[in-house]
């Protein structure tokens, strides 16, 4: 019978190799790369394979461990990452492009026009507002750049405009569609 003290090692020295593989993984990448290769190769002799299949319990442990690793790691990267851009965001700014679309009006401009470019008589017909409101609301967008003169005299969304309003949907769909305080 193993004891605990038996896999607590195990796990260790599990641990340890799979770390010195993630290493070594990673330095051929990088040498890879480095060099412009296309393709990675990865030799295994014939006992090297007979040992590597996952037939025991010990190995499914091994790759689920592998797995949680990744995963965690990813986790980890991508929430310093987002952890970067938010330390590093400039507040007058992204308080202006907030300011550009918080008037229903606009969002309804930059809703009609995310479906498809619209003229000025478009937008003023489907908004259902006087010409002054719908000029007022184009020169904030342009301003901001959300909103540009489209080829044949209408108005386009921008890259820029198309992701604001998909990252506002997906805000407004995490966050149940309701007011939050």
């Amino acid at each position: 019978m193993v004891g605990e003290d038996d896999l607590d090692e195990l796990r260790t020295e599990l641990r340890d190799e799979i770390r010195s593989l993630r290493d070594e993984i990673r330095r051929e990448v990088i040498s890879a790369v480095r060099t412009g290769g296309e393709s990675i190769r990865v030799e295994l002799g014939k006992d090297e394979m007979d040992r590597a299949e996952p037939s025991s319990v010990v190995a499914k442990d091994l790759v689920k461990l592998i797995r949680d690793n990744v995963r965690s790691t990813l986790v980890e990267k991508g929430e310093r990452a987002v952890d970067d851009l938010v330390g590093g965001m400039p507040e007058a700014s992204a308080a202006d492009l907030l300011k550009s679309l918080a008037n229903t009006e606009r969002l309804k401009i930059v809703k009609l026009l995310y479906l498809s470019n619209r003229t000025f008589s478009d937008l003023k017909s489907a908004t259902a507002l006087e010409g002054a409101s719908v000029s007022h609301h184009l020169k904030s967008l342009l301003g901001m750049g959300l909103v540009s003169h489209g080829d044949e005299g209408g108005y386009q969304l921008t890259k820029r405009g198309r992701l604001l309003i998909r990252t506002l949907a997906l805000m407004n769909e995490a966050l149940g569609g309701e007011k939050v305080d």
